[in-house]
């Protein structure tokens, strides 16, 4: 190639490239809003502006967005539909669903799942920090959990108060005891978290009662892949199958000595919310996919019912809540549950993971003690801190949480209410004050989170930044935890997911995480673009 004809590439990807950025730029709607929904400027949290994922501050595309900016830019308009076509009809055939709850019949009817076809590209620096992050908060927490069904040292020091444990609806008084073989407690860690106008990520919750979100990770990579082929084959993001092999080697490592253990996916049912992930996980996996029907206690162990014969079972990977898994011991109400499960946990006779009263560190109190156990229990800064929370339990946080309702989103420790400051009228603000003054221990504030932008496939044809939230996972494994090099991606755009973070992952537009070993060098080329998808050749960039 001679030199002006490397020049002549050169502008052209330049040029490609600044069309990206400003059709992404023209895209930009005052959707992408603090978590209680004020928006501040054209699409960021109010006051601090916010963070671009893919463009910079003097308004150029960041090196590791180069490959795939230039291939939308080719692509142009019609080719981003086309793109967007293929992903749905990959979903349908797939049977990819996700629930929409009909909260007035308390029914969760099957829809298609959606997917955005644009992934999001985290650098290797900021996986790293990330990975790390998340690895200590996993070890931290499973001490935690280790420490309150056990010796419970972090209450009788004063540590942790005994209100955030005892008051928690996740804390299952039954399961004092129960261990799962190993070094870790907490088998599978997920929190959702999204990067601030200040380039750091912040966890909003955390996810430690069912490993919910993994299987749609698994499922949204494969659909993208399928949609976006050479893209993915340019980038080369780090793939996710290999957390997945390592996920069901753990779990067999799970059973208590059995030369070939049986491990199970225990799901509530085939018409459950996330009856599709499970589905799926399950055949990832290669673990049969059982409900309570399937399972009975039997001779003092877990058996499974099959053509007429028995086998017994060593591990359990449980995807119903603790409280309803043994009407026994828990929740007599439970439709779901299988008698005398609780006690052959307890025996040792199987292992139910997560364990049974892991729900305790989804707790919204937990939160704003974490520094101070991280210190104490880890001798380590918490390197992914949290959003900032403000527990009623506490005279002085209590003061900043009453004298601002009107700015905070309001989460009950006991029955898990969740209220938005902003949207309560002056009557509901005075009644909740008079509520939090007397049982203060029982409400969090927590600040509304802030949400970095992305771009985003918009009606189907055109190019938008939408704010983005991220759901991460990490696996015990051996000794220590490992982070799934990727994860799940939802648009947080909607006022609904703002105010209702905890059903953000199903009603939202999903979005892959690709996490990049280095940015992206030299894109490819025009011509290679514009076969990115079959039929879109011709299709000049827009």
């Amino acid at each position: 190639m001679t030199l002006g004809e490397r020049w002549q590439e050169e502008v052209t990807a330049t040029r490609e490239r600044a069309r990206f950025a400003s059709s992404r730029a023209a895209g930009v709607e005052s959707t992408a809003y603090a978590e209680c929904g004020r928006p501040a400027d054209a699409c960021g949290a109010h006051g601090a502006g916010y963070c671009d994922e893919s463009v910079d501050a003097r308004g150029m595309v960041r090196p590791l967005w180069g490959a795939l900016s230039r291939a939308l830019a080719c692509l142009g308009h019609d080719g981003l539909g086309v793109l967007d076509s293929r992903v749905r009809r990959r979903i349908a055939a797939d049977g990819i669903t996700s629930p929409e709850t009909d909260t007035a019949v308390e029914t969760a009817t099957p829809r298609p799942w959606c997917i955005d076809p644009i992934p999001l590209m985290l650098s290797a620096a900021d996986w790293t920090r990330l990975a790390a992050g998340l690895e200590q908060r996993s070890r931290l927490l499973d001490a935690v959990l280790t420490d309150v069904y056990g010796p419970r040292r972090t209450l009788s020091s004063g540590l942790l108060a005994p209100e955030v444990v005892f008051g928690s609806r996740g804390y299952i008084r039954a399961a004092h005891g129960i261990t799962v073989p190993g070094h870790n407690q907490l088998f599978i860690y997920g929190c959702d978290l999204s990067r601030w106008s200040d380039g750091r990520f912040r966890v909003f919750a955390d996810r430690a009662r069912i490993p919910s979100g993994i299987g749609y990770a698994a499922a949204g990579r494969e659909v993208v892949a399928a949609a976006f082929p050479e893209l993915l084959e340019h980038v080369n993001p780090r793939p996710l199958m290999p957390f997945a092999r390592m996920m069901r080697s753990m779990l067999i490592e799970s059973a208590r000595a059995a030369d070939e253990p049986v491990v199970v996916v225990f799901s509530p049912s085939v018409c459950a919310e996330t009856a599709f992930e499970q589905v799926y996980l399950a055949s990832m996996l290669g673990f049969p996919l059982v409900d309570s029907a399937d399972l009975v206690v039997s001779d003092g162990a877990l058996r499974l019912r099959s053509f007429g014969r028995s086998r017994r079972v060593d591990v359990v990977l449980r995807w119903v809540d603790a409280e309803f898994t043994d009407p026994l011991d828990l929740c007599q109400e439970a439709r779901f549950g299988v008698p005398g499960l609780v006690d052959v946990a307890r025996r040792g006779a199987v292992t139910v993971v997560n364990t049974l009263g892991s729900g305790l560190l989804e707790s919204p109190a937990l939160a704003g003690f974490l520094p101070r156990m991280s210190r104490a229990l880890l001798g380590e800064e918490l390197l992914l801190e949290s959003v900032p929370s403000y527990w009623g339990g506490d005279d002085r946080e209590r003061k900043y949480l009453l004298a601002n309702l009107d700015t905070l989103i309001i989460r009950s420790t006991v029955d898990g209410v969740i209220l938005s400051g902003p949207e309560l009228s002056r009557a509901q603000r005075d009644s909740l004050k008079s509520r939090i003054d007397a049982c203060g221990w029982q409400w969090v504030g927590r600040e509304p989170a802030q949400f970095s932008v992305a771009p985003s496939v918009r009606d189907r044809c055109g190019l938008a930044s939408v704010p983005i939230g991220i759901q991460l996972f990490a696996l015990a494994h051996r000794g220590g935890y490992t982070v799934m090099p990727g994860g799940l991606g939802h648009n947080a755009a909607r006022p609904l997911q703002r105010s209702l973070p905890d059903r953000v992952m199903t009603e939202a537009a999903a979005k892959d995480i690709w996490v990049c070993s280095a940015p992206s060098a030299a894109p490819p080329s025009a011509e290679r673009d514009q076969r990115v998808i079959p039929g879109t050749a011709g299709i000049p960039p827009r």
